[in-house]
């Protein structure tokens, strides 16, 4: 069963990035297809947007090696700091799309019939719905992937709910995340006006803007609510995962991808500061939680006596 849902999640990705990747490379090779007749065409060939195609193409090919790595069994191999470095990137680039595109689109097309990329008014309507459903479907692919992986391999970790970190420092790191996720919580809700993300004035973008703070600010909560709420330890560490993925990889996403190349400052600086203080109280909370002897020894017990039951 497991084996087969694999199959179906990796085809399910391979089929995602393949429009995505022979648009860029037409682009790449000097075609305007998808480009809105007299809208600045000529700017697909500037060395940002050739530099940034290529890029976005690696980062395409980076997903794909991670969807066939987490379907196989040879992915037990793979250092778990490299499936954390780019199941994270894959994570905090992914999710916000995954999560406020759809609600955002149909939302979008009931008001103004159509589906557009905002003031990046240089793109047909049917690319902005396939490379960015492209995107959706391939975050719930790689997400699939990675949820088995982890409990295949690490499952036993994840009997425990996260804890918020005892340092003072990590502690004063979750803060400093928040300005990130109220920011982007209110430009998804009143738009990026002068300060926020240029070119993100659809409402299908808008909600990206908006899923983008509530998963960062779920994420740096989710640890302080262990012990209370319906949620279960593992999906506790899917909102923390999720959340701080999300902080970390969005900042330097809205300074890469701005509108015309210029990132408002205040844009600059709050991901300036959420990118480190997601990183550093994501990993201050796992190392804790990785370094309690007596909590993975009560975990190895919990789990032999699960099998045993079962068995």
């Amino acid at each position: 069963m497991v084996k087969n849902v694999q199959r179906v999640a990796l085809a399910l990705a391979l089929a995602a990035v393949t429009p995505y990747v022979v648009l860029k490379l037409l682009w790449l090779a000097g075609s305007h297809v998808g480009m809105r007749p007299g809208t600045g065409t000529g700017d697909m060939h500037t060395t940002r947007m050739v530099v940034g195609n290529v890029v976005t193409l690696g980062l395409q090919a980076l997903a794909v090696a991670l969807a066939f790595a987490l379907a196989s069994t040879r992915g037990r191999r793979v250092p778990p700091w490299l499936i954390l470095l780019i199941a994270g990137g894959a994570t905090g680039l992914l999710a916000p799309i995954a999560v406020g595109l759809p609600l955002g689109t149909l939302i979008q097309t009931a008001v103004d019939g159509t589906v557009s990329s905002g003031n990046e008014g240089n793109l047909e309507g049917w690319v902005f719905a396939l490379v960015y459903g492209g995107f959706g479907i391939l975050a719930l692919a790689l997400a699939a992937l990675l949820v088995m992986h982890v409990i295949e391999r690490w499952g036993w970790l994840l009997l425990d709910a996260p804890r918020p970190p005892r340092q003072w420092w990590a502690r004063l790191a979750g803060v400093a995340v928040l300005p990130f996720g109220l920011a982007m919580c209110y430009w998804g809700l009143a738009g990026p006006g002068e300060h926020g993300p240029a070119g993100m004035d659809a409402v299908a973008q808008r909600a990206v803007l908006l899923a983008t703070g509530l998963l960062t600010l779920i994420g740096v909560t989710a640890p302080h609510l262990a012990g209370r709420g319906p949620f279960s330890p593992a999906v506790r560490w899917a909102l923390t995962w999720t959340g701080c993925a999300t902080a970390a990889l969005q900042g330097p996403a809205q300074l890469l991808l701005a509108n015309a190349g210029r990132p408002a400052v205040l844009v600059v600086a709050l991901g300036l500061l959420a990118t480190p203080a997601a990183c550093v109280y994501g990993f201050a909370g796992l190392h804790q939680h990785l370094s309690t002897p007596a909590r993975v020894v009560d975990q190895e017990v919990r789990v032999t006596s699960t099998m045993t039951r079962t068995s």
